[in-house]
């Protein structure tokens, strides 16, 4: 099924970062490599053969997400679907209707919070809002923060390091109410939970191919139709993208994110349990063993496959490098000059020693429960290791406060 398949001598637990291309994906995209060829915006027969191509790989899309033909646009992936989501409709926003303010979630992807960072430099009242220690948004905060000069509302669908789940249907509707168009970025939910944008009723969407077992460098936005004037670029050939991306359409690409949707689709179900499944072996595994584990997010209202856990007592950098044999990422980033914690969970209240000992583990729907198993053994057997040397962990043994400590060493 996948391109790699023999035993890897490391556990893969990265699937919030990028998955394998299936290998169904990779020989749907084969032949428009070099057989079929045609550049979409021909007239002639190869022309019209390669369009034809773009045309089935959108519907396969729209299905997923219960969109209609034309909401959908193929970019070159969700951050550049994010751009023309919040920096494209806040300007048109402006000009038309005066609106001067963008409100998104401190916990956002890093590429929502650039586009927030350019709004402001620009002159747009840009306001994070808080989330609770849950990750979650209050929706009576959100109702109360939302303006006349509000423009649009940004929100991360699932959270790429803790998979808290917002209530995306609410939010809009508050939004809505008052006048306000709602884009969530569904990277992290797209093909792996039920998504249903009439449902929902967001006016824009974005998500990308890597995410799903599809291949890296094509990613879709979805523009409610009443709403995509704001996304169209003046000028713009309207036979492309909508007019709302330019360029030669990178046939093989969206074939495969057509597939891959194609197939998330009709594996989501048993893919969801799976990983629930798994989710909660790896989360018994760990907590049956070991003290002062702490899982980070909201614990009901979750994407299951990304689990942001805590090995309090012990930093996250040092928890990877000692459990050699598998691969999950890191809740904090250290610099030259001084330690730092994930905003992410630094914006949950998380206190800064259980969020710097924190990792990121993401199940795929190619993990085994034999991997699951060495992955619990590598992280108790590096915890055990790491606590028997740390002053930190005697600290927290003592009964005593860690704050200052964490103070005194910079973390922010």
């Amino acid at each position: 099924m996948f391109c790699c398949v023999k035993l890897r001598e490391i556990v893969y637990l990265d699937y919030a970062a990028t998955t394998p291309c299936d290998s169904r994906v990779l020989e749907e995209m084969l032949p428009y490599f070099c057989d079929i060829f045609g550049n979409p915006n021909s007239m002639h027969h190869f022309g019209v053969t390669a369009l034809d191509a773009v045309d089935a790989a959108r519907i396969k899309v729209k299905t997923l997400i219960n969109a209609n033909f034309e909401e959908v646009v193929f970019t070159s992936g969700a951050t550049e679907a994010n751009k023309i989501a919040t920096i494209r409709v806040m300007k048109a926003l402006r000009k038309s209707a005066g609106k001067q303010c963008f409100i998104t979630l401190a916990t956002e992807h890093k590429s929502v919070l650039d586009c927030a960072d350019y709004l402001k430099r620009d002159g747009v009242d840009v306001e994070l809002l808080p989330v609770g220690t849950d990750g979650l948004l209050d929706l009576n905060l959100l109702a109360d923060s939302v303006k006349d000069t509000t423009g649009l509302l940004s929100f991360c669908l699932v959270n790429n390091e803790t998979g808290a789940k917002q209530d995306a249907k609410k939010i809009t509707e508050i939004c809505h109410e008052r006048g306000v168009l709602v884009h969530t970025d569904a990277t992290q939910a797209f093909g792996k939970i039920q998504l249903d944008v009439k449902e929902l009723g967001v006016d824009f969407l974005s998500a990308s191919g890597h995410k799903i077992y599809g291949p890296k460098g094509v990613g879709v936005l979805y523009c409610e139709s009443a709403n995509a004037r704001f996304v169209r670029t003046p000028g713009a050939n309207r036979d492309v993208e909508f007019g709302i991306r330019s360029g030669t359409v990178p046939i093989p690409v969206c074939v495969g994110m057509g597939k891959a949707a194609e197939l998330a689709l009709s594996e989501l179900s048993q893919n969801l349990a799976h990983v629930q499944t798994l989710r909660n072996r790896f989360i018994s595994g760990i907590t049956g063993q070991l003290d002062e584990i702490y899982i980070n997010g909201s614990p009901e209202h979750n994407y299951p496959g990304i689990v942001n856990i805590s090995f309090r007592g012990c930093e996250g950098e040092a928890i990877m490098m000692e459990a050699k044999h598998i691969a999950v990422s890191s809740g904090s980033a250290c610099t030259s000059n001084k330690l730092t914690i994930s905003h992410a969970l630094a914006a949950m209240n998380i206190p800064a020693d259980i969020a710097q000992s924190s990792i990121r583990t993401s199940i795929g729907k190619q993990t085994t429960e034999a991997e699951i198993d060495l992955a619990i053994d590598e992280l108790v057997t590096a915890t055990k290791k790491l606590r028997a040397i740390s002053p930190i962990w005697d600290i927290i043994q003592s009964g005593s406060s860690v704050d200052d400590v964490f103070k005194r060493r910079g973390f922010q």
